[in-house]
């Protein structure tokens, strides 16, 4: 007879205990993830800020040494990024190659001389990036930063804002172009309508041209 009453008496604490700890405990428990309301790894890792997956700045400034033809320029190097690649001047330089044009090419070392528009693309370069200018070379996240020569393939930026390849083919002097298999760059699309409008208008080498650069 006691046995019966104290059973369900002891039933009755454990079951007002576990009741306070449901009631309670739960709410420092971490909830699993995929439940609503708790921030997932990808959730929060897609917060964090982009960072370059090579470790180097996105962007470096610099100063124009000279103007190399209608689609390359050669800067100031920068120690840890734009690495020497050209020591037999008097001064070190470093090579950039506009990234996603195409300029009719100069052919310095053959004896096919320039193609038609090449010395009016590398002059019309040279007034928007003239010697001594302070400039940004700008990396796109989607292409390579080099080629197999050394050179930064980049975007180069005047104090103004002014982006160089865009200018190139807006005054149509330039085509849009990158390598095939290669990731098409960001700027592409505006390049390509800046190219169109050139086209029409038989702007720059277009007005002499049969076609310029590959594009």
């Amino acid at each position: 007879m006691k046995c019966t009453m104290i059973r369900p008496l002891f039933g009755g604490l454990i079951a007002a205990v576990l009741c306070i700890v449901t009631l309670t405990g739960c709410e420092d428990l971490p909830m699993a993830p995929g439940i609503p309301g708790t921030p997932s790894t990808s959730t929060a890792a897609a917060q964090e800020p982009a960072q370059v997956s090579s470790g180097q700045p996105a962007a470096v400034g610099t100063k124009v040494i000279r103007v190399i033809d209608g689609d390359t320029v050669a800067v100031q190097p920068v120690d840890g990024v734009l690495k020497v690649t050209d020591t037999r001047g008097d001064v070190p330089e470093h090579t950039v190659r506009l990234l996603g044009i195409d300029a009719p090419e100069m052919n310095y070392r053959k004896d096919t001389g320039p193609e038609c528009g090449a010395k009016a693309a590398t002059d019309h370069l040279g007034g928007i990036l003239p010697e001594g200018l302070p400039v940004t070379v700008q990396f796109d996240p989607k292409s390579d930063r080099t080629d197999r020569y050394g050179r930064s393939l980049a975007y180069v930026i005047t104090p103004a804002d002014n982006d160089a390849a865009r200018q190139q083919v807006t005054d149509g002097y330039a085509m849009p172009w990158f390598p095939k298999g290669e990731p098409e760059p960001q700027r592409t699309p505006e390049y390509r309508t800046a190219a169109e409008k050139a086209t029409a208008l038989h702007a720059g080498a277009h007005s002499q041209c049969p076609s310029i650069g590959r594009g």
